[in-house]
């Protein structure tokens, strides 16, 4: 039986003014990608070609690699690569870190890559289109590796060695033999580029229980509690929300008459809500084919996104619930809970955990619509890995 092709794409995209040193450099990076490839992968063919964008604006003195990334998945359905990178002439996403050269981005087979400050030049150095295209070609296979999630490594010559320095990509160029097991056992898994006609609907369940481990792997390396910490501005819309209905004396009638049920299914409804706000600085929810076909990618991005950002929520439900508790229980004076409900009051446990339940789900919505700033750097969290 014949073995798999397997087809990276590399789409030159500049923003600035198009050199030919920009065309040069990446051609013969290329070309030396594929020949390292080569030795470890059979079947596996790099195609390069230009993709002239649409006019970009800088953010912050770089480029959102969102955008980058947008353009990067729409190519890749349309011409079907397996894996695609993005190689751009401008700065991404500085204000992430000091700087990034190359955001990966498992979850869609994508990398983002900048050229900004791989020649020496940019430093204040001779121009060196050698040692350029010796950096840049280390750096699309560290890429490479992360798409196919390959481990860090700690030698120096290694593609996935976590490297600080740019000079340390010209020598990165080793694959070990249990690292070329690991790429020849997630290519077939990792190279996803099915694509159906809607509704598609058995064809979906296949595809996400066939990719449940990169969904999976997806959620545990967002890590939901570090992305609710990023939320600050969302923290903060809540926590002044549920500050005011804390002390609303009509808050604490209807926690003593509303039946938990009704809080718990308000309390669903709140978190399904919010993750739906957040999910709307999400760039890829509305990518399609030209000709409308469900694409297996992106089926298996947004569900990951989805859960990623569902649980994310959660945590945030969860800790705004336990500071409403622990305030009724520590501060909030007896005598309110007793004489403010004109029903009953509102002294036992049963109605404490109601009315917590009740304003963590407010703070959690309306936080989600303050919080709307914070959407885009967790998008690009979920969506992107360091590397």
């Amino acid at each position: 039986m014949r073995q798999q092709d397997y087809f990276i794409g590399v789409m030159i995209t500049p923003i600035q003014e198009p050199s030919q040193e920009f065309r040069t450099v990446v051609d013969l990076s290329v070309r030396k990608v594929e020949e390292l490839l080569a030795q470890h992968i059979p079947h596996l063919r790099i195609d390069l070609f230009e993709f002239i964008g649409p006019h970009l604006t800088p953010s912050r003195g770089g480029y959102n690699p969102l955008e980058f990334l947008q353009l990067g998945v729409v190519e890749k359905i349309e011409r079907k690569p397996n894996f695609l990178l993005v190689i751009t002439d401008v700065e991404i996403s500085p204000q992430l870190t000091t700087y990034s050269i190359a955001l990966p981005s498992p979850l869609t087979n994508v990398g983002v890559i900048s050229m900004k400050r791989l020649n020496p030049a940019f430093w204040g150095n001779s121009v060196d289109t050698d040692i350029t295209a010796q950096r840049l070609t280390g750096l699309m296979l560290h890429t490479i590796g992360h798409l196919l999630n390959l481990k860090p490594h700690d030698n120096v010559n290694n593609v996935m060695y976590p490297f600080e320095e740019l000079q340390s990509l010209e020598q990165m160029r080793e694959l070990t033999d249990d690292q070329t097991q690991a790429l020849q056992r997630a290519l077939p898994i990792e190279a996803r580029d099915k694509t159906a006609r809607p509704p598609a609907r058995l064809l979906v369940v296949q595809w996400l229980w066939a990719n449940n481990g990169s969904i999976w792997r997806t959620v545990i390396r967002s890590n939901p509690f570090r992305l609710a910490l990023e939320m600050t501005t969302m923290i903060a819309a809540a926590i002044s929300l549920m500050i005011v209905i804390f002390f609303s004396p009509e808050m604490w009638d209807v926690g003593s008459t509303v039946e938990l049920y009704q809080f718990g299914l308000f309390s669903l409804a709140a978190l399904v809500i919010a993750t739906l706000v957040v999910y709307r600085a999400y760039p890829l929810r509305t990518v399609t084919t030209r000709t409308r076909r469900v694409s297996e990618s992106l089926v298996v991005t947004n569900t990951a996104t989805l859960l990623t950002l569902f649980l994310t929520m959660l945590v945030l439900y969860t800790v705004f619930w336990l500071l409403i508790y622990l305030g009724i229980l520590l501060f909030f004076p007896r005598i309110l809970m007793e004489t403010w409900p004109t029903v009953d009051p509102a002294v036992r446990t049963l109605d404490h955990f109601k009315i917590s339940t009740f304003i963590a789900g407010m703070g959690t919505l309306v936080g989600s619509l303050g919080g709307r700033v914070d959407n885009q750097d967790v998008m690009r969290k979920i969506l992107f890995v360091d590397s």
